[in-house]
């Protein structure tokens, strides 16, 4: 019984060390949302430079349905390039110019059903962005 309560002590212990001499990462956010029709995909984090967003394959209809939250201390636009995988390469296919400060809708109409898309935000500025993107499958 001791030597249980010694052990348990000890991995505490080493827990709560490492937990203190690491370098601490900001971790993503993602999460669903179930309709009727649809299920809506969310992540949300924060990029200086670029993100690519989850994979997108339209199994029916010919438009994909997406929307950015985003905040940033800039004014202005970003980039949201939609890309299409084409032969294993991903080819700039769409771009759409949301705003660094609060919601745009990026629906993109004529697609190819079948095919793979991704979007790939991009900033045009020096300050960091954080963002909640969002698209309906």
């Amino acid at each position: 019984m001791k030597k249980r309560i010694i052990l348990a002590i000890a991995l505490a212990l080493v827990l709560s060390f490492s937990s203190l001499g690491g370098t601490q990462k900001a971790v993503a956010a993602d999460w669903t949302s179930t309709g009727s029709i649809w299920t809506t995909y969310y992540h949300s984090g924060s990029f200086s430079s670029y993100v690519y967003q989850r994979t997108i394959k339209p199994s029916s209809g010919s438009t994909i349905l997406a929307g950015v939250q985003a905040n940033s201390s800039e004014t202005g636009t970003f980039k949201a390039i939609l890309q299409k995988s084409v032969n294993g390469v991903w080819q700039n296919y769409r771009t759409k110019y949301p705003t660094k400060n609060g919601y745009t809708a990026l629906t993109f109409y004529d697609v190819t059903q079948g095919a793979t898309y991704r979007i790939k935000l991009e900033n045009t500025g020096s300050s960091k962005i954080d963002y909640t993107f969002n698209v309906k499958q």
